[in-house]
This record gives C-alpha cells, structure tokens and sequence, in this order.
C-alpha cells in the first residue's frame, strides 16, 4: 500500500513537472481581465500589453510567456522574480516605486465614472456619501482613498464585479479607466465626461535591474514613436465583444459560456488542475497526517519521541491557526521566492501541507475511539506496542476515521478555488475567464457550481461504499 501511495505520488509530479523550453523565456505577469489591454480570446491572454510584451521579447531574443494572475499580485510576482515584467494598466505611484521599477509610460490613462442614466450624479465633484466600487489596488482604488475620505469605496478583485454592483444597485458608481470602461458598459449605464484623474501606464520590473529596465525603454520608445503601439491599440478596440450581442435564451447563454470561441477548453483545464492537486495534496496529507498522528500518539503511550512529538503540536497548531490562503502565498512568494516551480506544484504542495494537519487530528481521533479494554487485551496477550496498533488499533480506527477523512477530501477539492491566487486556473478561476469576455457571472458559476456538485455526489458515493465494505468485513 505504501509503495502504491509512493508511485501515486511520484507519477503526480512527473505530469505537473512538464519538459522545460531550450529557448530563454521572458515572463510577463498579468490579470487578464482587463480589455483591451489584456483579455482571453481563442483561449489565450491577448491585449495591447501582451503585443507590446511580445515586442519586447523579440527584441531579446526570448519566448514570451503570460501569467495570469490577481492584479494586487502583480508586484510581488515581479519583486520575488517569479515574473520579469509587470504590466496590467498600472500607474505610476510612490508607493509602488518603492518595491518595483516603472518603465517609460506607454498609454495614457484616464480613470472615470460610470453610473446608471438615471443616476443624479453627472460629475466627480457630486460625489457625497455614495459607495463607489473599484477594483483593489488600482490607481481609482488610491485616488479615491486620498482625495474622497467620505465615500465608501467597495474594493472588487476584478473590475467585471465592481460593474455587476452597479447592475445590482448595490453601488451609486464605478470609478476606473476609460478605455475598458466602454468595453464594459451596457445600454442602462453612462460614462461621466470629467475625468477623476489623468495618468499614464508603464511596465514594471524588478528594482535595481536596470539592464532589463532599459532594454524594456528602448522598445517602449520607439514602439511609441513608430506609432505601433496606436496602431495596437486600434486593432484591439475594434474587437466587438459578446455584450452586443442578443443572448436571451438559456440556450444562447449556455452556448456563449461553454462552446463559444472554445470555451470549454478553460473548464476542462480547471477540472483537470482541480482534480490533479486534490489527488496530490490528499497523497501528501495522508503522509504527513499519518506520521504527525503516529508520533503523537506513540508519546501519549510511550513517552518516547518528546521532540517530534512537540514538533507535530506545533506544526497542527500553526496550520489551523492560520489562513490556507495565507499559507499558498507564503510557500510560493516566500519560501519558493528564488525558485523557478510549477505553479500546479505548489498547490498540490500547500493544500497537502494544510490538509496534512487537519488529517493528523482526524486520525489520532480515531486511534483515541479504539476501547482501552481492546488494547489492553492486546498487550496482556503479549504483543508489543507496534503489534498493537498495527493488529487491533488500525483496523478499528479505519472505519471510525474513514467518513472523515472522505469529507476532508471533498473539502480539499473545493478548497483549490483559492489557487487563482497565484495563476493556477482552477475551475473557479475558469469561470472568472469566460465572465471577463461574456460579462455575465450566472451562467459560468452555476456551469462551475454543478460541476463541483457532481465531483462531491461522486466522492460522497465512493466513501460510502468503502464504508459498507469495512463494516461488512468487520462482521
């Protein structure tokens, strides 16, 4: 059974290992969903950034590699060197040129207001008490912050959900920039004519690599000289996205979500990413559960193994005192700081490491339900401990703990929404993709939501045959 769950394991990391590139790559970090800068189509991220990335990597001789990720994830991407560039419409600010270096600017931008056409706010200086939605981290987020003390500013991860509060009324506006703006807008709403503020985009790397820093210049400059990059912008402007099209049936909607422009190929690669780090993480929380449990219980019956003993309180302790989404990030932008890994690694890494602490209590659970007259039977038939717990102790605790451990599975499934945190495009993160270019969150959620449910129902049927089994051969 242990080499089963060896071989498991190291054919999990064989297919998340991949077969690296012989041509230098140049990695630029992005949170596409953000058109026309950077958005999905075809199935893959294209945008005016990612043209101008692509320039940039020609002129270095590299393959340009795009990294999808959280907008305030972007810096840290850059500054722990898991990306060479940044760029995702990011203004310049002292804040952030103390972590990162900026570019030359390369867009202007302007950050406007949209509200509903019967909305009584017709310009930014009739702001009073509303709430006002943003997208976390971005220069409207900043500006509005420093300037409009009095508003209530509702920070959305993505800009699609901060306009989906105002479709909802839940927010008198949305402050971002122009030019995705107009991508987003539908017939019930209006973009206000003062601008909040006028600011430039530029690029960003890590401080202090300067060599880096001027070849980027140098391609931005000229890029802007040549006129390429209005050129580029044009060309992305022109794309009509779905929003003008009539999608009222279920049936239209199901197929702009689904079948449309290949759409389907994000939720396949979801499922996959999800069901392949459940399947390692469970593989690694089973091992260091088992050997936390073991330890632990071996002191409470020994007194032998004191310091693995405090080290295994220790490590449950930290692990269900603190945030998974916490842990993810640290284990990728803290301890694989200066390490190239597969982003499906680390999660399959992290969420086993978690899952690994609540297994341990759910297994010394199930040691602790064993009856003491059957252990102490055991000894006074003269069989050591190890005998004991191999012979009477496992056997008993398995079929107490198995329900357990079935929904800690399930659960460790579900959990996996939270990779999209670092870029893995999980099945949550999938529907996050196809609402950026349908700008519709129903109909991809409920797609996802089904999909888990079946995942659960299945798993829930799986453990309850296990379970009918053990209870059969226990009779």
């Amino acid at each position: 059974m242990k080499k089963k769950i060896i071989y498991l394991f190291l054919i999990i990391m064989i297919l998340v290992s991949g077969c690296g590139s012989k041509k230098k790559t140049l990695t630029l970090a992005t949170e596409a969903g953000f058109a026309p800068y950077e958005y999905y189509k075809n199935g893959e991220i294209v945008g005016v950034d990612i043209d101008i990335g692509k320039e940039i990597a020609k002129e270095l001789g590299m393959e340009l590699v795009i990294k999808d990720v959280a907008f305030d994830s972007i810096i840290s991407e850059v500054k722990t060197e898991k990306s060479d560039i940044g760029a995702a419409g990011i203004s310049y600010t002292q804040e952030r040129a103390k972590e990162v270096d900026f570019t030359i600017d390369y867009m202007e931008s302007r950050q406007i207001l949209i509200v509903k056409n019967n909305s009584k706010i017709k310009s930014p200086s009739q702001l009073t008490n509303e709430k006002v939605a943003v997208q976390l981290g971005s220069v409207a987020d900043e500006y509005l912050t420093e300037n409009y003390p009095y508003l209530t500013v509702v920070r959305e991860k993505k800009f699609l959900a901060a306009m989906q509060d105002l479709r909802d009324d839940k927010v008198s506006a949305v402050a971002m920039d122009e030019i995705p703006a107009k991508e987003l807008i539908t017939s019930d709403m209006v973009i206000l004519d003062d601008a909040l503020v006028v600011d430039h985009y530029g690029m960003i790397v890590k401080k202090g690599n300067q060599e880096l820093l001027n070849k980027v210049n140098k391609v931005i400059k000229r890029l802007k000289e040549d006129g390429t990059i209005d050129n580029i912008l044009l060309k992305h402007l022109g794309l009509k996205t779905e929003k003008t099209q009539k999608k009222q049936t279920i049936i239209d909607k199901f197929y702009y979500s689904v079948i449309y422009d290949g759409r389907y190929k994000y939720i396949i690669e979801g499922l996959k990413n999800t069901i392949l780090i459940a399947l390692g993480a469970v593989v690694i929380g089973i091992l260091l559960g088992g050997i936390t449990a073991v330890s632990r219980n071996i002191y409470d019956n020994t007194n032998k193994f004191k310091i693995m003993n405090e080290l295994s309180k220790l490590y449950v302790t930290i692990i269900r005192g603190t945030p998974s989404t916490l842990q993810l990030m640290i284990i990728y932008y803290v301890i694989f700081k200066a390490v190239s890994v597969n982003i499906v690694l680390v999660g399959i890494l992290a969420f086993g490491i978690n899952s690994g602490a609540y297994v341990s209590e759910i297994i010394r659970a199930g040691f602790n339900s064993v009856k003491k007259g059957q252990i102490e039977a055991g000894y006074a038939l003269g069989l050591h401990y190890s005998q004991v717990t191999s012979k009477i102790v496992l056997p008993e605790a398995l079929k107490n703990i198995l329900p357990a451990l079935g929904n800690e599975f399930i659960t460790l499934v579900k959990e996996t929404s939270i990779g999209a945190y670092i870029g893995i495009i999980e099945l949550t993160k999938a529907s996050d993709i196809i609402a950026s270019r349908t700008y519709d969150y129903f109909f991809p959620l409920m797609i996802i939501g089904l999909i888990y449910l079946c995942i659960t129902l299945f798993l829930s049927k799986c453990i309850h045959i296990m379970e009918v089994r053990l209870n059969h051969a226990s009779r």
